[in-house]
């Protein structure tokens, strides 16, 4: 095998069997009666002082009945607006005694119902008040926050301060949610993940009792792990009403470097080359020919020539603190870009120009319902289609990273279904946007099939169903494909030991289902 070359794709295995009978299914929860959701509601009111701030009105009902997404939407019974620790607390100690579901919502962002009702209805916990940015120590590189403050909000704040927070997941995520799914974004390949850019948790649980995962110190092999534990969690174990967030220096030198290739396979082996060499990119990401046609769909008036042709593009931002260091990037991009017979490369040659390059990108996911309503694609006289968007969110080693685009693209073929790719390329996390006539539900049966195809082709690869978005609703059927029996049940045995009443984000994560081992929670 030549060096740096990308495996050949295997057959696709059946991944891990399901937990054998009589493991611990979490319970479904059934709705509480209204008997007892009305005890609630005036409990809640009557701790907080005010009645006004827990709701049953139907628009905010309504509201917080669905995500931005095709699931399906259920209302909550009420929802409750905490603007403290205390009011968490409260909500939580009441919602356990009369056993009735909290659901945390922050930004709502999240993609797989991670904040939406199930069946059980239950009380809407809204923390959007609590977004103060509590403490900011830049001697230390680190800043204390209130779960509500969106990362967006934080970044301005830090900028001026020469300071940033590396996750950026999508616009309007708050700090809450971020931890809940353990979320990432493009910065993840030099920074990481969620979990290794937070160095402390505040955590309400179900009882209402408050702990505190950790001190400020960087390092810590002091006890348990609680920081991971609660995040990627969900909601389902606890609710986060702190964090204390790891700072970076803002690099004073940074550019955006471009590449075009005729096949999937070219760009994943140029992806692979880069990642062994231990070049310091900052971001490192890759789209395929029809997200660039999206962008492209989207930006241009008829007759406009678009300057990036409809290829796969990988984008690179090269960050460093001198102007030595990202030439360096930049040589080696090149030069590894050209060995795998990139069609075309391009480097910003001003701040400007580098913006422009990464609009590319930036711009993708909202560019994507061109593909099904730019007037170009719909037939004369028809209607444009209700657009609806299925994101995948597999990663698997990078090795396999050519393989697993390879065989996304078999398979959106094989459904007739309209994909494209934007891939996180750095640590191998694929998303596909899976663009849908929402009022079609043979269309949306193709994409969850897809969407499963994926998720099973990617643990035959050893990867895994989610890189970042988290199971949700919508994912957790493929969790049990993922981990085994005696991690399933160890999961399981942990959230009803720290949740024994199942009120916090039930139905999430774990398939719900009857259990041997635990009567009705």
């Amino acid at each position: 095998m030549a060096p740096h070359s990308t495996p050949p794709a295997t057959t696709i295995q059946p991944p891990t069997a399901p937990p054998p009978a009589g493991y611990t299914r979490i319970p479904a929860f059934p709705r509480p009666p209204p008997a007892v959701i009305a005890a609630c509601i005036r409990d809640i009111a009557a701790a907080l002082g005010d009645p006004s701030r827990v709701s049953t009105a139907k628009d905010l009902i309504d509201r917080r009945s669905h995500d931005t997404t095709y699931h399906k939407p259920h209302p909550p019974d009420a929802v409750a607006f905490a603007k403290s620790e205390r009011d968490i607390a409260a909500i939580l100690s009441i919602c356990n005694k009369h056993k009735v579901p909290v659901i945390p919502l922050a930004g709502g962002s999240s993609i797989e119902a991670h904040v939406v009702p199930t069946e059980a209805g239950g009380i809407v916990l809204d923390i959007n008040d609590m977004d103060k940015i509590v403490e900011l120590h830049k001697e230390d590189l680190d800043v204390v926050v209130e779960p509500g403050v969106g990362w967006m909000d934080l970044r301005d704040v830090l900028e001026p301060q020469g300071l940033f927070f590396p996750p950026d997941p999508g616009a309007s995520a708050c700090i809450g949610g971020m931890c809940g799914t353990n979320c990432s974004g493009t910065l993840a390949y030099r920074y990481g993940t969620m979990k290794d850019n937070v160095l402390s948790l505040r955590v309400v649980l179900a009882d209402g009792t408050v702990i505190k995962t950790r001190r400020r110190a960087v390092k810590s092999s002091a006890g348990y792990d609680l920081t991971r534990l609660f995040i990627g969690s969900e909601g389902t174990l606890g609710i986060v009403s702190q964090a204390t967030l790891r700072l970076r220096r803002s690099p004073s030198h940074t550019t955006v470097a471009i590449a075009q290739f005729k096949t999937l396979r070219a760009a994943a082996a140029a992806v692979h080359q880069l990642v062994l060499s231990g070049t310091p990119f900052q971001r490192l990401e890759l789209m395929d020919a029809v997200a660039v046609r999206a962008v492209n769909l989207h930006d241009l008036n008829p007759g406009e020539k678009s300057p990036f042709a409809d290829q796969t593009t990988l984008l690179a931002e090269c960050a460093a603190f001198s102007q030595r260091g990202i030439d360096e990037q930049v040589a080696a991009f090149r030069v590894v870009v050209a060995a795998h017979g990139a069609a075309g490369t391009s480097v910003a040659a001003s701040p400007a120009e580098a913006e422009r390059l990464w609009n590319l990108r930036k711009k993708c996911y909202f560019s994507v319902p061109a593909l099904r309503t730019h007037p170009s694609v719909v037939p004369p006289g028809a209607k444009p289609p209700k657009v609806g968007v299925l994101v995948t969110d597999v990663a698997v080693p990078i090795s396999r990273l050519g393989d697993a685009m390879e065989a996304t693209e078999v398979l959106i073929r094989e459904e007739g279904l309209i994909g494209p790719m934007l891939v996180h390329a750095g640590d191998g996390n694929c998303h596909c946007l899976l663009v849908l006539n929402e009022d079609d539900p043979k269309e949306i049966e193709a994409a969850e099939r897809v969407r499963e195809k994926l998720g099973v082709l990617a643990l035959s690869m050893d990867g895994t169903v989610t890189g970042e978005h988290g199971l949700g609703q919508g994912k957790r059927g493929l969790f049990e494909k993922e981990a085994d029996g005696p991690t399933l049940e160890l999961m399981k045995t942990l959230k009803l030991a720290i949740d024994p009443n199942n009120i916090l984000n039930p139905g999430k994560i774990f398939v719900p289902g009857e259990s041997k081992n635990s009567s009705h929670l």
